[in-house]
């Protein structure tokens, strides 16, 4: 049997199935921590294809083909490279073409460990973009797929350069390969949660910018556009984990409880169906952004009011894009605290508005509120209300306002109602909302011309929450009570077990907050009840309490392993473990590299140009004293022979010995038994003995070889002896 043939059994062989499913592990690894299907349909397509048509076969592509795909694949990369920048995802797919590409050209055991090593690419791109509870599984089975295929891939390399008719390991082997498996995996683990419990996290994390960061499509929105059409997505996907305590830190999050409003953004502009930002609320905000370092605690320094805070609102978020990120919080925050983590934040304490700018990813923070809801406004005779903010509301909208009040005897003129009656005033035009107007996520376009908060009131009378928030901001603008549409998310499922919030992205909200005393801002919600509940609170299922159970595992995978930092390492571990000043080492390089870009380019410039003209004046003295360094060379050469004499001839062989090996060779060749470079030659004869018994004289010559090279290495080691 050739070599070509026995590459092929081997290709069917135990090596085969441990890379293959190496590959699949890789794939969807990363397609779950990147949330792609599309990703793992194409790419495990392309691996199919290419396994089914060469890598099984054993067939590989011509050169030709290869070399026009890659530099196809090279164009692609670039192209991509130019529009977005490098990122985690463009790496991941460049990888994955680069993987197919090499599974049509297996051609030796070296192209079977560069297979290996895409995969743990794609697998190290799979933790830079996630760090969910079911990306840390796929890890942990990966991580095992991939030392199988590791240690199989070592015998199937030494076995590819032998000749062995039938390569097969036997169940002795394998269960060598296990033990080896499983010690080198407990090995690996052990040193691994050492390294974990002894450094910090975080150490380069600007240095990686958005190589570290996590993507995440939230529900959440910072504007309002009415009138797109679609359908509304309820997307289950956790974006934020919430736990409520009081000043004595005990829990009061309960899953009968009211829903908890967290703001996000804050809108008061509003033209035609789009509700923005004012520039109060965008330009100061992108100004003030600071750097605060760990566990900097801001407060509202402008305020005159005592502002003592009873509930306490610790607020993980699941994973964020690059860039401004808003931070949810209640109303009304009077202070927030960042976690372990440094951040660049500009604040708003006024209109209860948070910014976040930077590197993406998860990270936690403290906010506490003061609970105004129940509390009693104390309003002065003298007293004067609050200007609205100028909008162009259409007059069919104020005319339906004051017909809504005049019918249960509010007056609708703001110069005559007393500023006491306008929190009533709201609740009534919240009412009606809520009982003359269906709720649907079936969103419909507005028709050409039409004024989209005009048209749900009078036409479609039916739509999502912005549509009732704007509604009811624009009533009681009309009616001269300050209001503003807040959009942000819903806390309203609470897990008994871990005792916090699941917020999800189909959590998404928008609301109303209307000045009802001056500085008085409460909340309102158009929405209808029953449809608040439906979409908001889940139903009791079975499963419901299966997603619990899994969502408390993740909130301990969280807590535990991802929310693990310096802080949680001090409490566990005191003072006394170091880090070997790793972090400090990494903020100052980090810093200079920073601040002196300049200087160490040139530096680094001035000491390759001291190195680059070293070694040509090194190089030319070679060259032109080199009848001198070859003297010194063969005076060296002579000491070390005459130190190494026995050793020197022990180790060279004699040249008759090697005439003789290389005839032996020749002739198991031509007999269809050749011996394999790994094999001695008394243990190739013994093993097929019976086959060379049909040529009796090259039998007879063999063995008589075998002992005349015996009598050879006697003779040596008697004369090293002596």
């Amino acid at each position: 049997m050739s070599r070509r043939s026995t590459y092929r059994a081997l290709a069917t062989g135990s090596f085969r199935k441990a890379q293959f499913w190496a590959i699949l592990g890789a794939i969807v690894t990363f397609s779950i921590s990147d949330s792609n299907p599309v990703y793992l349909i194409l790419v495990l397509g392309g691996v199919c294809i290419s396994w089914l048509t060469s890598v099984k076969p054993n067939k590989p592509v011509s050169r030709l083909v290869i070399n026009t795909i890659l530099m196809l694949v090279i164009a692609i990369a670039g192209v991509e490279m130019l529009r977005s920048g490098v990122g985690v995802a463009a790496f991941a797919v460049f990888v994955a073409l680069l993987l197919v590409v090499k599974l049509l050209d297996l051609r030796s055991s070296r192209d079977d460990g560069q297979v290996l090593v895409l995969c743990l690419s794609i697998l190290v791109a799979a933790v830079l973009t996630s760090n969910s509870l079911m990306t840390g599984c796929m890890m942990v089975l990966e991580c095992i797929l991939l030392l199988r295929a590791f240690l199989l891939f070592q015998i199937h390399s030494v076995v590819s350069m032998g000749s062995t008719r039938n390569a097969r390991i036997s169940k002795p082997a394998r269960i060598d390969i296990r033990s080896m498996m499983i010690a080198s995996g407990f090995l690996c683990a052990l040193i691994g949660s050492v390294v974990f419990i002894v450094l910090p996290r975080n150490i380069g994390t600007q240095a990686f910018g958005q190589w570290g960061s996590t993507r995440s499509v939230s529900g959440f929105s910072p504007d309002v556009e009415l009138g797109r059409a679609g359908f509304i997505s309820t997307s289950t996907k956790p974006v934020l984990d919430l736990t409520v305590t009081d000043r004595n830190a005990r829990n009061v999050g309960s899953e009968n409880g009211s829903p908890i409003y967290l703001r996000g953004s804050v809108l008061e502009l509003y033209d035609g169906g789009n509700w923005r930002r004012s520039v109060v609320t965008r330009v100061p905000l992108s100004e003030r952004i600071m750097h605060y370092q760990p566990y900097t605690t801001l407060r509202n320094r402008g305020s005159q009011r005592n502002e003592t805070w009873d509930r306490q609102y610790e607020i993980t978020m699941r994973g964020v894009s690059d860039g401004p990120v808003y931070l949810f919080a209640p109303w009304r925050t009077v202070e927030l605290r960042i976690g372990s983590e440094s951040m660049r934040i500009g604040y708003d304490f006024n209109r209860g508005i948070f910014l976040k700018d930077g590197i993406g990813g998860s990270f936690s923070y403290d906010v506490r509120s003061v609970n105004e809801a129940y509390s009693d406004v104390q309003i002065a005779d003298d007293v004067v209300r609050s200007s609205t903010v100028p909008t162009s509301i259409d007059p069919a909208i104020a005319e339906l306002a004051r017909e809504v009040l005049t019918e249960v005897g509010a007056e609708p003129d703001p110069a005559v109602r007393p500023i006491a009656m306008d929190a009533s005033v709201v609740r009534v035009l919240e009412m009606h909302l809520r009982t003359h107007y269906q709720y649907t996520l079936d969103a419909q376009p507005v028709p050409n011309g039409e004024d989209a908060t005009s048209w749900f009131l009078f036409e479609r009378q039916m739509g999502h929450c912005e549509y009732y928030a704007s509604a009811l901001t624009l009533m009681c603008r009309s009616v001269g009570i300050p209001a503003r549409v807040v959009t942000g998310y819903i806390a309203s499922d609470f897990n008994p077990v871990t005792e916090q919030y699941v917020v999800r992205e189909s959590n998404a909200h928008a609301w109303v907050e209307a000045e009802i005393a001056p500085g008085e801002w409460r909340t309102f919600d158009g929405t209808p009840p029953s449809d608040f509940h439906d979409i908001h609170v889940p139903d009791p299922s079975l499963w419901r309490s299966i997603s619990r159970v899994y969502e408390s595992v993740e909130f301990m995978w969280g807590r535990a392993v991802i929310g693990y930092d310096s802080d949680t390492r001090r409490k566990l571990m005191g003072d006394t473990p170091s880090d070997f000043g790793l972090a400090k080492w990494g903020d100052r390089v980090i810093s200079r590299i920073a601040a002196g870009r300049a200087e160490l380019v040139t530096r680094a410039g001035l000491v390759a140009l001291i190195v680059f003209t070293g070694s040509m004046f090194v190089g030319l003295a070679i060259l032109r004293y080199q009848s001198i360094f070859a003297v010194v060379v063969q005076s060296w050469r002579a000491l070390l022979e005459r130190i190494g004499m026995g050793f020197r001839q022990r180790v060279q062989p004699n040249q008759q010995l090697h005439r003789l090996e290389t005839a032996i060779r020749i002739a198991l060749r031509r007999t269809g038994l050749p011996k394999p470079d790994w094999m001695p030659l008394r243990s190739h004869l013994e093993e097929h003995q019976v086959e060379l018994e049909k040529y009796p004289r090259l039998n007879l010559a063999l063995h008589e070889a075998t002992d005349l090279t015996r009598m050879f290495f006697q003779l040596m080691r008697t004369r090293v002896h002596e």
